[in-house]
Formats: C-alpha cells, sequence, structure tokens
C-alpha cells in the first residue's frame, strides 16, 4: 500500500513539473503561429517576429496590430486612384482585442505554472499546507485562464495571416494543459492535510470526498 501510495506522488510531481515547464517555455515562445516557409516568422502571446521583402523585425503584438493597419490605410489610398482591375484587396481591420487575449493567455500560462511548480515542490519535500489559496488553486484558475484565452488568441488572428498555422508552441501548450490538469487534483491530494477524522486515508482521496461517507 506504502510502495502504491509513493507511485501515485511521484507520478503527481513528475507531471506538475512537466506541465509547469511546458506552459513555461510556450508562454515566452514566438511559435504559438509560424510558416515552414518562413523559420523567422511567428507569432507568440506576448511578441512577433514579422518579415518583409527578405528583412525580419521583432515587435510587440499591439504594434503589430497597428502596422498591419497603416499596411490597411496605405491599400485604401492606392485603390483610390489606381483603376478598379488594379485594385488592391483590403483585409479586414484587426480586432483590437487580439493582443490582449495573448497577454491573458501569458500570465494564465504563469499563473498555471507557478501553481505547479510550488505544489511539485510541496510534494517532494513531504510538506501539508492549508494556505488559504492553494497553490494547485492558482494551477487550476491558471490553466483555465490559459486555455480559453490561448484558444481565442489563436482563433483570431489577424487577417491576411494565412500563410501561418498553428507551431509547435501551441502543441507543447497543449500538451501542458493537459497533464496539468492530470497533475493537479493528485498533486492537491499530496499537499492538503490529513483530514483528523478520517486518518492517512484522505490523502487518496477526491475534493468530493465528504467525511460523512462511509
Amino acid at each position: 500500500m506504502a510502495g502504491q501510495s509513493t507511485g501515485k506522488r511521484v507520478l503527481a510531481i513528475a507531471l506538475g513539473v512537466i506541465a509547469a515547464a511546458a506552459l513555461s517555455v510556450s508562454a515566452f515562445s514566438t511559435k504559438w503561429l509560424a510558416s515552414p516557409l518562413a523559420p523567422d516568422a511567428g507569432i507568440g502571446l506576448r511578441e512577433a517576429g514579422v518579415c518583409d521583402k527578405g528583412r525580419c523585425e521583432s515587435m510587440s503584438n499591439e504594434a503589430l496590430v497597428a502596422y498591419i493597419e497603416a499596411e490597411i490605410a496605405r491599400i485604401v489610398e492606392l485603390n483610390k486612384t489606381a483603376e478598379e482591375r488594379h485594385m488592391l484587396p483590403v483585409p479586414r481591420t484587426p480586432w483590437a482585442g487580439w493582443p490582449v487575449c495573448g497577454t491573458i493567455a501569458f500570465v494564465g500560462c504563469l499563473l498555471a505554472a507557478a501553481g505547479l511548480s510550488i505544489g511539485a515542490l510541496l510534494g517532494m519535500a513531504g510538506r501539508r499546507v492549508a494556505w488559504p489559496v492553494m497553490p494547485t488553486t492558482i494551477g487550476v484558475l491558471g490553466l483555465i485562464i490559459a486555455m480559453v484565452a490561448g484558444c481565442v488568441f489563436v482563433a483570431t488572428k489577424p487577417e491576411g495571416m494565412e500563410a501561418l498555422g498553428l507551431g509547435w508552441a501551441f502543441g507543447v501548450f497543449g500538451g501542458g494543459v493537459i497533464l496539468g490538469l492530470a497533475a493537479v487534483f493528485p498533486l492537491n491530494r499530496q499537499i492538503r492535510p490529513i483530514d483528523e477524522d478520517l486518518g492517512a486515508a484522505s490523502a487518496t482521496m477526491s475534493w468530493g470526498s465528504s467525511r460523512d461517507e462511509p
């Protein structure tokens, strides 16, 4: 029984550490959206690498939105003096909330990574705590925030970037979310106080268990 309990603890800690690492890497990567044809181009949660006529530069997502808006204004002005058959298509104005979603997802990733890391460290140290807000609670909230905001961020990318598909960072992010959700509840059972009435058995019960249950 002790060996089984130790195995579950080690597995929960390992999953938590791997998930925290994956979420941290994806949060700072600029390859959430990428193209194999342009290795230097890509978009992350806060920054983007933009390539134009062989010249690449890094800019914030807010600056990228302003850059696209300036290009739209330039196209509109060109179309005013161009013949109809030479007119260029005008892209849709990018959504102003797009970079905000990226920032929210970035914060969510870091919150989740922090909660999972602290939970894993407490589990490794064999410590049980009764904090008002448990690190696993922070981990769950961070995962939910990152998952929702991250998906909205990818789904609402500015028009005209069809060449950019899902990059490796989004795959790492998805794996981190799945592993994080798989780790957070077992981690919580490893670090929360043992119920005095239920004894050591309470360490293996889920959050929904009640001391009134047989």
